[in-house]
């Protein structure tokens, strides 16, 4: 059994650069990533590295023009057996609501039956994101920055999402998702003065012992516990590096 002391950061999204070398990723120490991509040319970039720090996805990301236009999903279907983890997908205000639907109901499809955390961004469309939640039940699914109603919030944990939270986020809200649901992030570098580094997680762990009443050692245990049953529910764990997997295991 693996102690909790000894477990390190853990940051279920964030980006990272897809060219990032090895002595900047040194910077990380052992904390774990699970690193988001913004279109098919960066997951194409990514797709054959090894990082033992790191978990890459393949993403699609609704707010950026440019992936959109873009996403080819031939191209998208090719790619995705590399990858553990799909994201950062989902939808956004910024744009109109067609085209990116589209693109996220195609890429559900495909990860339909797969081994693979999927983590969803929902910024200004969170009814029609936890609609598609719904629709498109998933093992894997995770949440990212979910600042829905209690009811949309409901309907997706019924549908068996998970939540990734931050620190920027309010007391209210990490105390609306439930201790067994949620995993942490950064969203690095959206937020670079409350998260200098990927996988600076602290301060949110200090939080969430305050919030649950139970010591920062404890949080991190929780968090990585987590990782762990959504890894298994999905089959995730089946694809994650030996490094991951061994130690998730290991808890």
């Amino acid at each position: 059994m693996t102690e909790a002391h000894v477990l390190p950061a853990l940051d279920c999204h964030a980006h990272i650069a897809p060219d990032v070398t090895q002595l900047q990723l040194a910077s990380l120490g052992e904390a774990h990533i699970f690193a988001v991509t913004r279109s098919l040319g960066e997951a194409s970039h990514v797709a054959r590295r090894h990082d033992p720090v790191l978990t890459w996805g393949i993403g699609v990301h609704p707010g950026v023009a440019t992936s959109r236009s873009a996403y080819d999903a031939d191209r998208f279907r090719a790619l995705l057996p590399n990858f553990a983890l799909v994201g950062e997908v989902g939808l956004d205000r910024r744009a109109a609501r067609d085209e990116q639907t589209r693109i996220f109901t195609d890429i559900l499809d495909a990860c339909r039956g797969l081994p693979v955390l999927i983590s969803v961004h929902s910024t200004g469309r969170t009814a029609e994101v936890t609609d598609l939640v719904e629709r498109y039940r998933h093992p894997g699914m995770i949440l990212h920055w979910f600042l829905g109603t209690h009811d949309q919030r409901e309907r997706a944990l019924a549908a068996g999402s998970y939540f990734s939270t931050n620190n920027a986020m309010s007391d209210t809200i990490l105390q609306a998702v439930p201790m067994n649901r949620m995993l942490p992030e950064t969203d690095f570098p959206a937020r670079q003065v409350q998260t200098p580094l990927p996988g600076a997680i602290v301060p949110l762990e200090q939080r969430l012992s305050r919030l649950w009443g139970v010591s920062v050692v404890a949080v991190r245990h929780q968090l990585w516990t987590n990782l762990k049953t959504i890894a298994i529910a999905s089959g995730a764990i089946d694809t994650f590096s030996e490094e991951l997997a061994d130690r998730l295991l290991a808890i």
